[in-house]
Formats: C-alpha cells, structure tokens, sequence
C-alpha cells in the first residue's frame, strides 16, 4: 500500500507551492522555483508550469496593479464564477466568458475539472475564456448554464 515515489514528491511539490503562494507575493514562475530551491526541491520552470495549472494557480493583478500568483477560492466553480466572470455571451458552438486580466485560466481550470455536460474544452486567454460546446449541444446552452451556475439556486 505504499504510494509510488514520483507522487508523493509531486504531493509534497505542489504542497510546497500552495504555501509558498498562500505566504509569499511571488510574481514569475522563477521565482517559485527559487522558492522551491530554498526548501530543498530542485525543479524545472516546466514542472511549477505543469503544478500550477493541476492546483488552478493562476496570476492575477492585484487593486494595486501588481500581479502575483493566487490559490484558487474555495467553493469550486459557483465561486470562480462569481468572483472572476465579468460576463458570459454565446455564438454557434461557443460560450464566451470575460474575466479581469489573468483570471481567465483560473475559470478555465475550475471548468474543465467539472466535467459539464455538453462542454468538449476550454481554451482560454489572459481575460477571455472560450468554452467549446460538444456537437450536440449549443453555445448559448452551455453559457445558460455557466450563468445558472454563477447566480446559484433561486430562492
């Protein structure tokens, strides 16, 4: 019952990463690997890239102007939705969704990890997220059901 070696160092990495960045205001992917230097952890750009889009760690620009990386809000995508998702429209197969600048991979992470139905991937920009409806569906129901997500249950 022992975990193989590759994931309990990849567990303990993006342990590390959560909090280096719920500590630290770390702006560049250098800097983690620094970060992760200093705790003893010798890794490569490619490999925080890799973690930070498993953990749904993204950059944002703070009120200040300045951009740092930022642990995902807990409450899954209801949350993400609200917090980041300025508006939703639709065209054809597509829902478009408008976030704040470095917001729209969080968005994306958070949908791809809910399995939708109807929704085949996400492909995202640094404040526009597009979500690709399958063929079956349309654009305008999946953005529908981002929206019905976003606003929560009716009370």
């Amino acid at each position: 019952m022992t975990a193989a070696v590759p994931t309990s160092e990849r567990e303990r990495r993006q342990a590390l990463l959560r909090e280096i960045v719920a500590s630290e205001r770390v702006a560049s992917q250098a800097d983690l690997v620094a970060a992760l230097a200093r705790r003893g952890l010798q890794v490569t750009q490619a490999t925080v890239s890799r973690d930070l889009d498993e953990l749904g760690i993204a950059k944002v620009r703070g009120a200040d102007g300045s951009v740092s990386y930022t642990l995902p809000e807990p409450g899954g995508l209801p949350q993400l939705l609200r917090q980041f998702v300025q508006r939703v429209d639709a065209s054809g197969n597509l829902a478009v969704l408008r976030t704040p600048p470095g917001a729209a991979g969080t968005v994306a992470s958070a949908i791809d990890g809910a399995a939708l139905d109807g929704v085949l991937a996400t492909v995202q920009g640094d404040d526009t997220l597009l979500v690709v409806a399958t063929e079956t569906t349309s654009g305008r129901e999946v953005a529908d059901r981002l929206i019905a997500i976003k606003e929560g249950p009716r009370s």
